[in-house]
């Protein structure tokens, strides 16, 4: 596995450049892309011109965020299903093999039995475009209250449906969140079922102790504690013991910081997951910084 830097998780938005150097400075060894604009960039001038900060580092694209709404009538999912094709020939070019997709929390089309039918056969289907590409999707959900209200259905926004949907389509995986799986009533036993084969990408982030987790909306989210409801070190043992390879990623809500930079919000994000990779036994890399402070000084000698 890789430490990940993802700016949308942490409610962070900037320049491509800007982004990269934020990763860099704090050993973000991957780092998410808005491969939607990526693609637009390509469009408009070239893929060479798009690509030219990402490939002038040797960050690597943890993973990309599909923005594909799985709750769309059918003929606007099939014209997002079409825009796929060239997407993900330039995540193909960009060698990113893990896309991201949430499933709707509720619904107004359908009750849930036929609508997990349809949630299944338009995962299956964007799963076969990205995987004719070698890319492989993980499938999420949204636990925040806030995504059932105003629905007529509730869908998806608890682990034992969640589990329930991904484990019925056979060319996808998970994307695990732990915020939402804490407050989607899923416990470690359930995380610990899962195999790291089956993992596409991991998200880390933790509810603050005075919430109740039947309650708490997106905005409830801060960056990820060692322990809590969900204990992380555990999580990040699994995973490490299970042999999992992708990224994971700190995530928080900006609500929970107001008046900070993203400066601080990443250098943040980087110490909360750092000090949990070294509780559960991993090397940690330094940050670049470090690695200068550790160069011996040798004065150079006056001609």
């Amino acid at each position: 596995m890789f430490k990940n830097f993802c700016p949308q998780a942490l409610g962070i938005n900037g320049r491509q450049s800007e982004l990269i150097e934020l990763a860099l400075t704090y050993a973000f060894r991957g780092m998410d892309i808005d491969m939607h604009d990526m693609l637009r960039r390509s469009q408009r001038s070239s893929f060479e011109e798009a690509s030219k900060y990402l490939k002038a580092t040797d960050i690597r694209i943890g993973t990309f965020t599909l923005a594909l709404d799985l709750d769309a009538d059918d003929d606007a999912f099939s014209a997002s299903v079409a825009t796929l094709h060239p997407l993900s020939e330039i995540a193909q070019q960009l060698q990113v093999d893990r896309a991201l997709i949430r499933v709707p929390a509720a619904t107004d089309r359908l009750p849930f039995n036929e609508f997990f039918e349809v949630q299944r056969d338009r995962i299956s289907q964007i799963a076969d475009v990205l995987g004719s590409r070698d890319i492989k999707l993980g499938v999420g959900f949204r636990a925040g209250k806030e995504h059932t209200e105003g629905k007529q259905f509730p869908f998806i926004s608890k682990v034992e449906t969640f589990r329930a949907l991904v484990d019925a389509i056979p060319n996808v995986g998970y994307l695990i969140d732990t915020w939402d799986w804490v407050v989607g009533e899923g416990a470690m036993d359930q995380f610990s079922e899962i195999p790291g084969d089956k993992i596409v990408a991991v998200r880390l982030g933790s509810l603050p102790e005075d919430v109740d987790p039947s309650n708490a909306t997106s905005n409830d989210r801060v960056l990820p504690e060692l322990h809590g409801l969900l204990d992380h070190v555990k999580v990040v043992k699994h995973l490490h013991d299970g042999n999992f390879e992708g990224p994971i990623s700190p995530t928080a809500s900006t609500m929970q910081y107001k008046g900070q930079t993203r400066e601080f919000l990443v250098q943040k994000a980087q110490e909360a997951i750092d000090a949990i990779c070294k509780e559960a036994g991993m090397t940690v890399a330094p940050l670049p910084m470090d690695l200068i402070e550790d160069i011996p000084y040798e004065p150079t000698p006056m001609i």
